[in-house]
């Protein structure tokens, strides 16, 4: 496993400063939070790291490789995957069609011959599908189609296509989005687990503060582009300007 480091990254879009001089490093092994208000750049900062987005200056490293160099496939063979804000599943497939789709970035030209011709390949893609599956607590929902299921169902469906690349960091955005209570305590812990028991590093995006506290080892917050602060979730709860610009606010809302 190995270190996520970003140095000095900036991003503008027609003027606009969406990252400005962002530097931070995601130790392997850890959950890792990134909090701040709408619009102060989290989302940009995801699409930098998985190559949606190309800095206007600045280095993004992982396993000692500059990831600027290489396309959003290629950072997903590196060991890098990620979830969305808005879901990208697809509704009239079953949930286990849903999650095997995570494999089409593993797979060469060559293996895709291999997974028409060969059944114990095909066999073997739906048997890791299905244990990322029951890891997750959907044992029992591989046939079912993903149209009209509950959303967190939804939600876990897109974490499980993103395990199951195998990669060595998982980019979550707001997984608990438009959860209850109960909904966000299991997402909590089903963070956890991907960390410990999977032994995956976490980028967490999350505007449920009772959920990163409770999960991240170490919390980004961002403020117009920049770095307001970062340290231990102690550190961050007693951080005067952070509650003033977000956690202050997160309150009265």
């Amino acid at each position: 496993m190995a270190d996520l480091v970003i140095q000095n990254i900036s991003v503008y879009f027609s003027g606009v400063v969406a990252l400005d001089d962002v530097s931070l490093t995601v130790p392997s092994g850890s959950i890792y939070s990134l909090v701040g208000a709408n619009g102060s750049g989290k989302t940009t900062f995801f699409n930098c790291v998985n190559g949606f987005v190309k800095p206007r200056r600045g280095n993004i490293f992982f396993n000692d490789s500059n990831l600027l160099d290489r396309s959003p496939h290629e950072i997903i063979h590196a060991g890098i995957s990620r979830t969305f804000q808005n879901l990208e599943n697809i509704p009239y497939m079953t949930v286990l069609e849903n999650v095997l789709l995570g494999n089409h970035t593993r797979i060469s030209a060559g293996g895709t011959f291999q997974r028409w011709v060969s059944r114990k390949q095909r066999e073997k893609e739906e048997s890791d599908g299905l244990k990322m599956l029951s890891f997750l607590g959907l044992a029992n929902y591989e046939q079912k189609y993903l149209t009209g299921q509950p959303y967190a169902i939804q939600k876990l469906v897109e974490i499980a296509r993103a395990l199951v690349c195998r990669p060595q960091l998982i980019m979550i955005d707001e997984p608990a989005a438009g959860m209850n209570d109960q909904e966000s305590m299991e997402m909590a812990k089903i963070i956890t687990e991907i960390r410990d028991e999977l032994g995956i590093t976490v980028l967490l995006v999350e505007h449920d503060m009772n959920l990163v506290m409770s999960v991240s080892d170490r919390i980004c917050v961002l403020d117009s582009g920049r770095v307001l602060a970062e340290g231990t979730p102690d550190e961050i709860k007693t951080h005067p300007e952070v509650v003033k610009a977000f956690i202050g606010e997160g309150a009265d809302a």
